[in-house]
């Protein structure tokens, strides 16, 4: 079983206390290098997200793409979790193959789609009762948030910036366009044996510290399996995915003083750059069409999403070469779906829990194209029947990113090796990830070496610049 913290958590007022307590927010300075490979790079993945705008959509419909034939289904297992189901363990070698496109290997695991960065993992036991936990989380945040005796504090609060790009939380109309309700939370690590905290404060005050506790166990898991699969898929051993994975724990990087006593001077590259999200999707307009989420990617190694009760969420899985005359030749957008195995001999809902596995920028980044970045959208839930009340739907997403500290930077010899794991199939070349093969569909000759020992994060700014 999973060891169970206390999560104490900051509100709003940190930036106030530092007059008074000594709380500072500053981060490590921005990478202003011309970096033009990694602004190309960048340009390349928005030509992906227009070409996806015009792709179709056949779900339901007979020859379409499938959640089943083309997402594969990973079981794993959090780190210090005991397998008491005694579940058969997907490999880091079964890893990498469910998120490398399908030019990398020499069958098709992706079906009629060369890959669409996005995996399914299964779960069971108590990784999968701390997921079931996080989900009833989000919905007594959202049940809290309602009552007006209850919420003032948290609405009072708002969204507030941290540092840049590093905001918590709650916006109970993004954008003012009355589609969708956000709570973004960040945790700020344990030092000399101190609880983390959270930001912001007025969530644990709304929710109560056995919903909170919940919730604390559920991102615990989500980042343990996103570090895991990270890891395998790049082949990191723990001392680089330490360096540049942020899992949510502090690592001493120079960004910061790890020896430093508790009222002494916090730094913003503390707080963590992986965050939770929860989601709620609004009634629609009887009018409208738009998705609630456009097509778009994210900013992150991996998104982490435990498989929401209600649909929306689609994903971009672009054709390949086994694709038939029928299907559109740039590819079908996927609703992810909890997959049926028979093997399992019950409803495969009712022990396991399960979580869409999403690849953000930066694992396409740093696997020099091997993996894509998962392009998805998000559809406007269903309307009600007539006089039935609306269910809106809720998502519980982890934003799995690098660390912001100033040592978090890419040693691409040190960090991206795969010379020593078995190979995906006889016929992909084992050696480093460095070198790539101009044959992979992502692949930009020299990207890495522009990236190498640069701070990993500060590829987000230089990604966006025109």
């Amino acid at each position: 079983m999973k060891r169970s913290r206390t999560l104490f958590l900051l509100s709003s007022g940190a930036s106030t206390l530092s007059a008074a307590g000594g709380f500072s927010l500053v981060g490590p300075v921005a990478d202003t290098t011309v970096r033009p490979l990694l602004q190309k790079f960048g340009r390349g993945i928005q030509r992906r997200i227009r070409n996806s705008e015009e792709g179709s959509n056949r779900h339901g419909q007979a020859g379409a793409y499938t959640s089943e034939e083309i997402l594969t289904c990973l079981d794993m297992l959090g780190t210090d979790t005991f397998n008491a189901h005694d579940v058969d363990i997907s490999s880091r070698r079964a890893i990498r193959r469910a998120f490398t496109e399908s030019t990398r290997i020499q069958d098709e695991p992706h079906g009629r789609s060369s890959g669409s960065g996005c995996t399914i993992i299964r779960l069971t036991g108590a990784d999968a009762d701390s997921i079931r936990g996080l989900t009833q989380y989000a919905d007594r945040f959202f049940e809290r948030v309602d009552n007006e005796d209850c919420s003032d504090d948290v609405k009072d609060t708002g969204m507030f910036r941290v540092d840049d790009m590093v905001y918590a939380g709650y916006d109970e109309d993004v954008n003012g366009e009355g589609k969708m309700q956000f709570l973004d939370t960040r945790l700020l690590p344990n030092m000399q044996g101190i609880d983390p905290l959270m930001l912001p404060m007025e969530v644990g005050e709304l929710v109560g510290s056995k919903s909170l506790d919940a919730a604390h166990d559920g991102m615990n898991t989500l980042l343990d399996i996103g570090t895991q699969i990270t890891s395998a898929v790049l082949d990191m051993d723990t001392k680089s995915a330490d360096k540049l994975i942020d899992d949510g724990t502090h690592v001493q990087q120079g960004c910061s003083d790890s020896t430093q006593q508790p009222n002494s001077e916090l730094m913003a590259g503390d707080v963590s750059n992986s965050y939770h999200r929860l989601i709620r999707y609004l009634q629609p307009q009887p009018s409208s069409t738009a998705a609630a989420f456009k097509p778009h990617v994210d900013s992150t190694f991996l998104t982490l999403i435990p498989m929401p009760e209600l649909p929306g969420l689609e994903v971009w899985c672009p054709s390949s070469s086994a694709s038939d005359e029928s299907s559109d030749p740039r590819g079908e957008w996927v609703r992810p779906m909890i997959p049926f195995d028979v093997s399992l001999e019950q409803d495969p809902a009712s022990d396991c829990a399960y979580v869409i596995a999403m690849t953000g920028e930066f694992l396409q980044l740093t696997s020099n194209g091997d993996v894509p970045t998962c392009i998805h959208r998000v559809i406007p839930p269903q309307h009600a029947k007539k006089n039935a009340t609306y269910k809106p739907r809720v998502s519980a997403p982890m934003f799995l990113r690098p660390r912001r500290g100033a040592g978090a930077c890419l040693d691409v010899g040190r960090d991206l090796t795969l010379v020593d794991q078995p190979t995906l199939s006889e016929s992909e070349p084992q050696q480093s990830i460095a070198v790539g093969e101009e044959s992979a569909l992502y692949f930009e000759k020299g990207l890495l070496e522009e990236c190498d020992l640069m701070h990993l994060w500060s590829a987000h700014d230089i990604m966006k610049r025109k």
